[in-house]
């Protein structure tokens, strides 16, 4: 796990009951995941659209903050930059996001086998999110 801190991958997930849906998680032009804090979702173009999106800290011990799913990225992603709980992780590694512009009907499920398979650290739902109560988990692979 610490040679995945050196080369900027996530932490590593519980494995996915079925076979996973490989889903498009965005990064950097230069093909790696975004500091959250140095991203700006409104520049990135991420206003209006919809998605899933994940955070995560790196450092000696990894975590998974967060997953969830939104009709509003760029809403959502910046309201996480503007969360005292997500920023608490700063200190930690440094905070990670990535998204995918997952369909709505697919939305709620993938967020739900995400919340499910990586245990993330803040389970409440943030004000931008669904509350995917009743949502049938679709597994993906989760970034990596």
């Amino acid at each position: 796990m610490f040679l995945n801190f050196w080369k900027g991958k996530a932490p590593q997930p519980s494995a996915p009951p079925g076979p996973p849906v490989d889903v498009s998680w965005q990064r950097d032009e230069r093909g790696h995941f975004h500091r959250l804090l140095r991203l700006h979702p409104i520049e990135a173009g991420l206003s209006g659209i919809g998605g899933v999106y994940v955070l995560w800290s790196h450092g000696i011990s990894p975590k998974w903050i967060y997953a969830g799913a939104t009709d509003d990225l760029g809403e959502a992603i910046g309201q996480a930059r503007d969360t005292q709980q997500v920023l608490l992780f700063e200190g930690h590694g440094g905070v990670y996001v990535t998204w995918s512009p997952v369909k709505t009907e697919y939305r709620d499920g993938v967020a739900a086998y995400l919340r499910t398979s990586l245990t993330p650290e803040i389970m409440i739902v943030l004000p931008t999110d669904h509350p995917l109560a009743d949502a049938d988990p679709i597994a993906v692979f989760p970034p990596a």
